[in-house]
């Protein structure tokens, strides 16, 4: 599995760049994935430094890693920048979609 796991994820650190160029300098000290049992009842959880994600985004041709660049640009819209209250919390996910 953990073979698996780092094919998928491979382009990571492109997207990581690509997010960096869009918006500015990543502003955590690094990045991880955790891809945790398959009880984990979300595609993908951000976190500062580290997104969890299902192991069903391992799928052998990258088609589900949009699940994860979507959580890592939670680091700019939702960790590094976010709403005032839950209220207004759809400014998150649609920044974050935006990006």
């Amino acid at each position: 599995m953990m073979k698996q796991c780092l094919e998928e994820l491979v382009d990571m650190p492109k997207y990581l760049a690509v997010l960096e160029n869009i918006t500015f300098q990543y502003g955590w000290t690094e990045y991880a994935i955790v891809i945790l049992p398959p009880s984990f009842p979300f595609g993908g959880m951000e976190n500062p430094h580290v997104t969890f994600a299902s192991p069903s985004i391992i799928v052998g041709d990258r088609s589900n890693t949009n699940v994860v660049i979507h959580e890592m640009a939670h680091s700019w819209t939702g960790n590094t920048v976010t709403c005032r209250n839950w209220d207004n919390f759809w400014l998150n996910e649609g920044y974050t979609v935006y990006l």
